[in-house]
């Protein structure tokens, strides 16, 4: 675990990731190993903010400095309301992860960032997707998603919940009331069971020959999604293919400089 301050306490710095929890989380040494392949002497934090108390967090942090920040879970869409400038993606999914505190402005890097991971493990335009969940993160991914012409899927243990996100944002993709995982090849956990100790009810003796098992998290707590998955014989990938695609956006967003990949790699052992 990593150590990380309590918003009220943070310290000075230019950029930070605020999420609950957050102590997990490898954003900083990805991308303080970022700032010395540049060259910058800058800084990166992890900061706690308890739900409800984004707004107050991300003015403080503003007021001491920080020039922007990524956002996890479970603020995004919490963030997004803090804005004074979305982008259209932003505005599109009502969701942002990477906000410029000075301006005001945000965007989402997760659904581009999980777009460039696909091509590196060998998923071509119009294969399908089965996304389970139906928060900020599996929000932005169906949005990239569908708008790239790839086959989406949606489940969502609240189905009203799912149906939402259809509605707002005004896609054709289906919902289903059990997560079926069979005529699909990946299988996306953007649930946050897994980091509650709990498990997606999938009977993955169903699943495609060679059907890939994607789970945002990483760590321990991608260990039972992708150990069953494993243990049928299929390919797995964690979260930490998606947090390098969707950090190095962010930098980028945030310098205008291009992102230095390996070392923000190597970083994440």
């Amino acid at each position: 675990m990593s150590a990380f301050h309590e918003w009220r306490e943070a310290p000075p710095a230019e950029f930070a990731v605020i999420g609950d929890p957050i102590a997990h989380s490898l954003s900083p040494s990805m991308h303080r190993a970022a700032y010395r392949a540049l060259g910058l002497a800058l800084r990166y934090e992890a900061i706690r903010v308890p739900r409800g108390e984004v707004s107050q967090a991300l003015s403080q942090l503003r007021d001491l400095g920080y020039r922007g920040v990524n956002v996890t879970v479970p603020h995004k869409e919490e963030a997004f309301f803090w804005l004074s400038d979305p982008d259209e993606s932003c505005r599109r999914i009502r969701s942002a992860n990477t906000l410029d505190l000075v301006s005001g402005r945000g965007t989402s890097t997760d659904g581009p960032g999980f777009l460039d991971t696909l091509e590196d493990l060998g998923v071509t335009v119009g294969a399908r997707f089965l996304i389970l969940g139906a928060g900020g993160t599996a929000r932005a991914l169906v949005d990239a998603l569908a708008r790239a012409g790839y086959g989406v899927k949606l489940w969502n243990r609240t189905y009203e919940r799912a149906e939402e996100l259809r509605m707002s944002l005004g896609l054709a993709f289906s919902i289903l009331k059990e997560p079926a995982i069979e005529d699909v090849e990946v299988i996306v956990d953007a649930t946050s069971a897994s980091r509650s100790g709990q498990s997606v009810p999938l009977d993955w003796s169903r699943a495609s020959p060679g059907a890939l098992a994607y789970d945002l998290s990483y760590g321990p707590t991608s260990s039972a999604f992708l150990g069953a998955a494993e243990r049928e014989g299929l390919r797995t990938v964690d979260g930490k293919a998606l947090l390098v695609a969707q950090g190095a956006r962010s930098l980028a967003w945030w310098l205008g400089v291009g992102a230095p990949r390996a070392a923000m790699r190597e970083a994440l052992g």
